[in-house]
């Protein structure tokens, strides 16, 4: 199913931010920075089970779990 890892990072972006826009940006930064670019996702990108599981860990570390 193409778009899995976009829809976990954006499900992050959600829990971690709670809707708060000013916190977005800085979050989008802190997965780059782990190596995640969120803005190269999409719904078409091909799911990959390395990137799925990084992000999966990245969340993990913030308190949460994604799947």
């Amino acid at each position: 199913m193409p778009g899995k890892v976009k829809a976990m990072i954006e499900e992050l972006i959600q829990l971690r931010t709670r809707g708060e826009r000013a916190l977005v940006a800085p979050l989008k930064i802190k997965l780059i920075m782990k190596g995640i670019d969120p803005d190269t996702f999409d719904d078409s990108t091909p799911d990959n089970p390395l990137i799925i599981q990084r992000v999966s860990t990245i969340a993990k570390e913030m308190g949460f779990d994604i799947r």
